[in-house]
């Protein structure tokens, strides 16, 4: 997949996170609390994603001007690995997996946010794979 491919389907997951996941992303997994950028990062490639207060503004390729605020960033291989389990505990743990994420921006940014940084990645699993 080229990094433009992979851009759309991102754009993808914001019309999913907007639109049929939006009442599941904002009230149970706490998206509407989210206000800032989260970035991927797939092979030195960054996707950086703009919510305010859990919606999807916008994405683009690129590092966010004001740095990381939080975010993963990993290998082709570490995306491929978790496209298949889909456990973000397991995709981050360093203790249980020898392809662990690196996260990006604060480590209590990251903790803070943690189940929407998940259901992000999962969902954008389900843009990127299904």
């Amino acid at each position: 997949m080229t990094d433009m491919e992979r851009l759309e389907k991102f754009k993808k997951l914001q019309e999913m996170i907007n639109g049929p996941e939006a009442e599941n992303f904002l009230n149970y997994w706490d998206g509407r609390f989210f206000t800032g950028d989260m970035t991927f990062i797939f092979d030195k490639v960054p996707y950086n994603m703009f919510f305010y207060k859990g919606k999807m503004i916008d994405v683009y390729m690129g590092k966010p001007a004001n740095g990381y605020y939080v975010g993963i960033s990993g290998s082709a291989e570490q995306w491929e690995d978790f496209f298949k389990h889909r456990n973000f505990q397991l995709a981050t743990s360093i203790k249980h997996n020898p392809l662990c994420f690196e996260n990006l921006g604060s480590a209590l940014a990251n903790r803070q946010n943690n189940a929407v940084i998940a259901q992000v990645m999962r969902l954008a699993a389900k843009a990127i794979c299904d």
